[in-house]
């Protein structure tokens, strides 16, 4: 990948496990560089590879950048699905239009520390460059959903598969590969804002009993019905997993 930097006036930062922060002076080449990246480094049978990017001011220290550009830029990145080019209308609209480059609208993202939902952006170069992979489950490589070797369905979700060995193994226990898995997750994320919410208003609502407030009978009626669909919330995760 250092080969293609001096190309686009690019600069490598800093590696963070096995993320590389790069900066890039011209929005245009950063979207050009991230599609020559992918194009060169996303194949399926090879690591995940997934580039994210945001425009905007940023602090210097010691060789370094710091600031919120800098952090979008990341989580926009960590959103991004295997073989993705993602981008921010911030960098969307510096970037212009151009006749080989699409555009296409990924909707409104909810970032960590953000308060409003941010747009973003999918780069698709000529030839399909910049269109997403699946990860394999079981081995963790990119698998082009097109040429999968296998594909099984499980509480809605599918899952692709390198080689059928990849795809037996998942068969025999697939929840051992799916904890990790993007349904996993999500399916994890709810329950935990659902069961986060319910303990912050019964919190409130038992501070304000205990300081004298009369409690109402609904109340212990509504708090009882929640924790019962907490508690089928937490069965249907189970089963998901």
């Amino acid at each position: 990948m250092e080969a293609l930097l001096p190309e686009f006036e690019a600069e490598e930062i800093k590696t963070i496990g096995d993320a590389v922060m790069i900066r890039v002076s011209d929005p245009d080449a950063a979207v050009r560089l991230g599609l020559r990246i992918v194009d060169e480094l996303a194949a399926p049978g090879s690591p995940p590879v997934r580039v994210g990017m945001h425009s905007g001011t940023a602090v210097p220290i010691d060789g370094d950048w710091f600031g919120g550009t800098v952090n979008l830029a990341a989580r926009v990145g960590g959103v991004a699905r295997a073989g993705e080019v993602l981008m921010t209308e911030e960098t969307r609209s510096r970037a212009g239009e151009a006749d080989d480059i699409e555009l296409e609208s990924r909707g409104p993202q909810r970032f960590r520390h953000l308060p409003d939902p941010v747009p973003v952006y999918r780069a698709v170069g000529s030839g399909g460059v910049g269109r997403p992979l699946e990860i394999d489950p079981v081995c963790r490589m990119a698998v082009d959903p097109e040429d999968a070797a296998g594909v099984r369905r499980r509480r809605g979700y599918s899952y692709y598969f390198c080689s059928e060995d990849c795809e037996r193994a998942f068969a025999a226990d697939p929840r051992r590969y799916i904890g990790t898995s993007e349904a996993a997750r999500a399916a994890r994320k709810g329950f935990l804002i659902n069961l986060a919410i319910f303990l912050v208003v019964g919190g409130a609502h038992l501070i304000a009993w205990a300081s004298g407030s009369e409690p109402h009978a609904s109340m212990f009626v509504l708090f009882g019905a929640w924790a019962l669909a907490i508690a089928l919330h937490y069965r249907a995760v189970r089963r998901v997993l």
